[in-house]
């Protein structure tokens, strides 16, 4: 067996292997866009700055899009919960009922306002966008396009600097993939959770998800152990992403740290 040539991580500059930097989390492969020339994410199906489909879309067919949303489903009830009790202390950010190539239905006039070129924004301006999108159609029940802004919101991650990737940016990263099915990507981003902040609670929350999903019992188990076991202690720090999830975090210890 050919072992794999270590390569250096785009975001963080450290010497990684496989398909995430274990330092950072991100992936490690940089395609590009075909039409646009924009910088893709490892596995992305779609491009964050014009929507057009890579090859890796084409390749996979509707199977793999019906498998992610079917993931998607089972684990938006966690999500909602989540999302909707933490809203990030955050600037007001555009409304994202446009984002990417799906333009907006004015009400008045019954016509499909131009999508706004996203291409123009940083990339941690494009996360936070779209992650806003996500929150919303979460929010409301919504799942029609749920993938396709995961895949553009996990691509502008892709490209964040080291220093735009604070523990809150990297948890909603990492819920990201998780719910999307990618797992190992969402496990990878708890670790480095734990090595910037070692007993995260964020990071407890992640690792049982990951674990209840590849349906690693045991595990998803010692998570929320350590979960309740750090919470008193973790909440006395003060830290701000507690601060800004302080009622789903509290929701969760007081179920008895269950998904």
């Amino acid at each position: 067996m050919t072992e794999r040539v270590p390569s250096t991580c785009a975001g963080c500059g450290a010497v990684a292997s496989g398909n995430f930097c274990a330092a950072c989390g991100a992936p490690l492969a940089t395609p590009t866009c075909g039409p646009c020339g924009a910088t893709l994410s490892a596995g992305a199906k779609f491009c964050h700055a014009c929507g057009a489909g890579t090859t890796r879309a084409t390749a996979s067919g509707g199977d793999r899009t019906a498998w992610i949303i079917a993931a998607i489903l089972v684990a938006a009830i966690i999500v909602a919960v989540g999302y909707s009790a933490t809203k990030r202390g955050q600037p007001e950010v555009p409304n994202m009922a446009n984002a990417g190539n799906a333009g907006a239905l004015d009400p008045k006039s019954g016509t499909t306002a131009p999508a706004p070129n996203i291409e123009n924004l940083s990339p941690k301006e494009r996360f936070i966008r779209l992650q806003t999108r996500i929150d919303q159609q979460i929010e409301k029940g919504d799942t029609t396009r749920l993938a396709f802004f995961i895949e553009m919101a996990l691509g502008a991650y892709g490209l964040l600097a080291e220093s735009d990737r604070d523990i809150d940016v990297r948890f909603h990263a990492a819920m990201l993939q998780a719910e999307a099915g990618m797992l190992p990507g969402a496990r990878a981003l708890a670790d480095t959770i734990m090595t910037k902040s070692p007993d995260n609670l964020l990071a407890y929350y992640v690792r049982a998800t990951v674990a209840e999903s590849a349906g690693d019992s045991a595990q998803a188990k010692s998570a929320r152990a350590a979960f309740r076991a750090h919470f008193a202690t973790e909440m006395t720090k003060k830290r701000p992403e507690y601060e800004a999830h302080r009622p789903f975090l509290e929701q969760y210890v007081k179920a008895g740290g269950a998904n």
